[in-house]
């Protein structure tokens, strides 16, 4: 007998260990690598881990809840997107902390300080005040404080509808306080950021560098606003608990006192029922940003203690180190690298105990402002749906909305009768859908490291003597297909304009033109030559891979008309570009392609039915996310592959957003035209 219960509780024994020591963790498929190289740490716990990869965090947060995977590690935003999936039961089951504060219940708090003899006694007596703030769009010193003044009622409204929600929030400040410190990027459109700092320079008036208003400056950060207001002639300064005790050399934590200029006892805490406290005391906070942490799926609880060991024992593993892994897959940093358990809560709890769900969802005063872009899909739909949620998450306003239609010209449309605000469009329909649908373009894709356009060029071998167009009259062309802008409307554009060919019969001209034969892929399509011209010569060049750097490696051709972005496997000691855009033509370097070109290409493009002002509004948003994301695309690609689709809402290959300047978009208007006027625009 008791053989049999021995026997017994070896099996269930077994049988626990096995199922409580195997957990997926997600990780961004940038970070794989570095997940794998974790993965060969030897630990004490013999729990093991597996590397999920995901498209980026958001992505990891669905395979949770889906039990695909069992764990990542998350920012307090992230917990929010993750409270508003549907069907979910995560928990937060470990945090992490610092050295220096092992047992803060929060990463910081956020409190007010001011000079102890102020003469204030409730939060509306700081109407008309100096304010010293950490900086635009700051935690503590911007997205707190705003959150809890605009429940006063002396605080000025948001709800100007002619102005964005982010000059709505400048313009009350602005109001409210009569100088202040608020640096950093205010818009991420330099025009739109150089006017906002014009228009409000009393918020910069208290800076070190008002004309600047950006970083470095020695009146912003956290230690930043208490110089401003100890020595520049602040009078309430807005930071965190941590800073104001070293500044004033406190204890703070597990570090002892620091020696300090500063003298604590000339200033107070003050508290949102308006009373001081001393700051030699314990601060009174008005809100705190939580601790980052991991979270998990339910099913995880019940095999938590050896994964809660095993990522102990890894983060001391590489705390001296700072590996890859230990920031891109563990979320772990050089600061904040101490993993403490607490008991398992559901985010939605966890923010709110922090009273940071309020600051996150921070609104302007009914009825709040959306923007609204239009779809073409399902896919699309979902992928807009979780932009907005993000984007919210991260304090951009307006919120992103998702309009959904059958068509690109039904999306162009909506935004027509204003049942949209943005929709897109591709090359050169940004002209005609202007036209047609009286909208026009707001911001457009840009690719590539630099962040430029794409250009529509010439590409001629080098060793031949080509300078100018007219040197190619007779000669063989190859193209990128019929309709694209580089391969076609550039080039064709350029020979009318140029007067080279007429735009009677253009298609026949441009055959004539380069009279040894061409290829323009897709130009014998019905719908591309409705008329049955003879378009033999244009197609005469054509064989199998129609590829226009092909077609001219193979010498089948002798100048090339591609994109820009055709030209990274090009061996720039082989080919050159024929400057068509400068007056004496000429010849450059591939790389220079930027300055030697036929004409700037019309990339993506978003359009409006709005004015001016409204652009602001509406562009906001999108520019604020992709600037966001810029280098973090493991929070959320919004470039990448979503839902095993390519190009959904933006392009896979663009690498940011920028706003689209009046002058291109006339240049664009102009090609359109011209080549509309030979009729097949």
């Amino acid at each position: 007998m008791i053989v049999k219960i021995a026997i017994l509780v070896i099996a269930i024994t077994f049988n626990d260990v096995s199922a409580k020591t195997s957990y997926k963790i997600c990780v961004p498929s940038q970070f794989m690598k570095a997940c794998e190289q974790m993965l060969e740490v030897e630990t004490k716990s013999k729990a093991i881990l597996e590397c999920l990869p995901a498209r980026d965090r958001v992505e990891c947060l669905t395979l949770v809840q889906q039990r695909q995977a069992d764990l990542v590690p998350v920012d307090p935003e992230d917990m929010y997107v993750a409270s508003k999936l549907p069907n979910q039961d995560f928990v937060l089951f470990q945090e992490f902390r610092t050295d220096e504060e092992p047992d803060a219940e929060f990463r910081y708090e956020a409190v007010i300080v001011v000079h102890k003899d102020l003469p204030v006694t409730n939060l509306d007596q700081l109407k008309g005040l100096k304010s010293c703030h950490t900086g635009i769009n700051r935690n503590v010193g911007y997205k707190i404080p705003l959150t809890m003044l605009m429940k006063r009622s002396v605080f000025p409204a948001m709800t100007d509808r002619s102005i964005s929600p982010k000059e709505n929030e400048l313009k009350a400040l602005s109001t409210f306080f009569s100088k202040s410190c608020i640096v950093g990027q205010w818009s991420p459109d330099p025009k739109t950021n150089t006017f906002w700092k014009s228009q409000y320079s009393k918020l910069c008036s208290m800076c070190e560098d008002p004309a600047k208003c950006d970083y470095p400056d020695n009146y912003s950060g956290y230690e930043g606003a208490l110089r401003c207001l100890a020595h520049n002639g602040g009078d309430v300064a807005f930071t965190k608990v941590i800073y104001v005790r070293k500044f004033f050399g406190l204890p703070v934590g597990t570090s002892p006192a620091t020696p300090s200029s500063e003298n604590p006892d000339n200033f107070a805490y003050l508290c949102a029922d308006g009373s001081k406290v001393p700051i030699r005391g314990k601060a009174c906070s008005w809100a705190a940003r939580p601790w980052q942490g991991l979270l998990g799926h339910q099913d995880v609880l019940a095999k938590l203690s050896p994964l809660r060991e095993k990522i102990k024992q890894l983060s001391r593993a590489g705390a001296e180190s700072k590996p890859d892994w230990f920031t891109n897959v563990l979320g772990l940093s050089e600061k904040i690298h101490l993993v403490a358990d607490n008991i398992p809560i559901r985010p939605v709890d966890y923010l709110q105990k922090a009273n940071y769900t309020e600051v996150i969802e921070r609104g302007h005063g009914p009825p709040e402002p959306v923007v609204r872009l239009c779809v073409t899909s399902s896919v699309a739909l979902a992928k807009c749906r979780a932009m907005s949620v993000f984007a919210f998450s991260r304090d951009i306003r307006p919120r992103l909305d998702c309009v959904q239609e059958a068509s690109e010209s039904d999306c162009l449309k909506s935004v027509q009768d204003n049942g949209s605000d943005l929709a897109s469009v591709d090359d050169m329909r940004v002209a005609s859908a202007s036209n047609k649908y009286n909208l026009h373009p707001v911001f457009h894709e840009v690719y590539g490291t630099s962040k430029t356009p794409n250009y529509a060029v010439a590409v001629v071998k080098k060793n031949t003597q080509y300078a100018k167009i007219e040197d190619l009259r007779g000669k063989r062309s190859c193209h990128n297909p019929y309709g694209s802008f580089s391969g076609f409307d550039a080039p064709l554009y350029y020979l009318i304009n140029k007067k080279v060919i007429s735009t009677e019969q253009c298609l026949k001209k441009l055959g004539e033109f380069f009279a040894a034969g061409s290829c323009l892929p897709g130009v014998a399509k019905l719908e591309n030559n409705p008329t049955g011209d003879n378009v033999d010569n244009l197609k005469k060049q054509c064989s199998g891979d129609n590829s226009p750097i092909k077609c001219l490696q193979e010498d089948k051709g002798d100048i090339a008309f591609v994109s820009s972005a055709d030209l990274q496997n090009l061996d720039v000691s082989q080919y050159e570009l024929l400057c068509l855009n400068r007056e004496n033509g000429g010849r450059d370097s591939l790389t220079n392609y930027a300055t030697c070109n036929i004409a700037m290409a019309p990339s993506r493009t978003w359009l409006s039915a709005k004015d001016f002002l409204s652009d602001v509004s509406i562009a906001h948003t999108p520019l604020s996310l992709a600037q966001l994301l810029d280098t973090r695309k493991d929070l959320f690609n919004i470039y990448g592959e979503f839902l095993k689709n390519n190009n959904v809402i933006f392009n896979n290959a663009a690498t940011g957003l920028a706003t689209t300047e009046k002058m291109d978009f006339e240049k664009f208007k102009a090609i359109h035209d011209v080549i509309s006027s030979c009729g097949v625009a």
